[in-house]
């Protein structure tokens, strides 16, 4: 069951990586199925969301995609929020639950987007001022849940014509990387490292698909294939959640 899980992390890390995202509602949907508590989850999701965005990140980095200044400005709002929500303790049960409702709103959000264009365009001049408190509302929803946050910052990027494809994708990857790795260690240094033999092997098969993923084309995938498919199997994941924390 381990070697299976890892095949499709690879996978997962592979098709999101391409699009500068970490898969981490993936990876979440698939480790609450599995009886981890809650501390677990998060922790070896957000690892996993680490490993994958960090090689993004250096890749967008490498082609020239990266624009700090205003990815900088995200992250001023987004990770000290999501520190604060990692330092509150809840429940499981009341975080299955949020983790059950975050995910069906991703799911949702996943299903009802478009297909990218990718303009050839530098960042706006002009930048909406409601994305920094959004933005700060993602990170602390990725502080409690455990989510990197791309999956909701990305749209509204794209709606308030942040910037090209190429810049948002890279600004998601470098956005869910820092507030991950802000997440994970709030979470180990309250709890400690959760034990869970197979965490070797999801690692190293999303090391594996990021690298792979970051280096090609997203137009290698079909958008609409990939976006359908991941929409329905969060929403299917987020109901079996509801469905037994309710």
């Amino acid at each position: 069951m381990t070697l299976i899980n890892a095949f499709l992390f690879f996978l997962i890390a592979l098709v999101y990586s391409s699009a500068g995202f970490g898969g981490g509602s993936m990876y979440l949907a698939m480790l609450a199925q599995t009886g981890m508590s809650d501390t677990a989850v998060r922790i070896h999701g957000l690892t996993c969301n680490t490993v994958v965005t960090a090689t993004g990140t250096i890749s967008f980095q490498n082609k020239n995609w990266m624009v700090w200044k205003p990815v900088l400005m995200l992250l001023a709002f987004s990770t000290p929020a999501c520190i604060a929500a990692s330092l509150i303790n809840i429940h499981a049960t009341t975080y299955f639950f949020i983790l059950g409702c975050c995910l069906f709103i991703a799911g949702l959000l996943i299903l009802l987007g478009k297909n990218s264009i990718d303009h050839q365009g530098p960042i706006e001049n002009n930048i909406r001022w409601w994305i920094y408190p959004a933005s700060m509302l993602i990170g602390f929803i990725s502080g409690i849940t455990g989510i990197g946050g791309g999956v909701y910052l990305s749209p509204l990027l794209h709606l308030s014509r942040w910037g090209s494809a190429k810049h948002i994708a890279a600004a998601s990857s470098v956005y869910i990387l820092v507030n991950s790795l802000a997440g994970l260690t709030i979470h180990i240094w309250k709890g400690g490292w959760p034990e869970f033999s197979g965490i070797f092997w999801l690692i190293l098969a999303v090391f594996a698909g990021g690298f792979l993923g970051s280096r090609m084309s997203s137009g290698l995938f079909s958008q609409r294939t990939v976006r359908i498919l991941t929409g329905v199997i969060i929403i299917f994941a987020s109901a079996k959640i509801l469905t037994r924390y309710l």
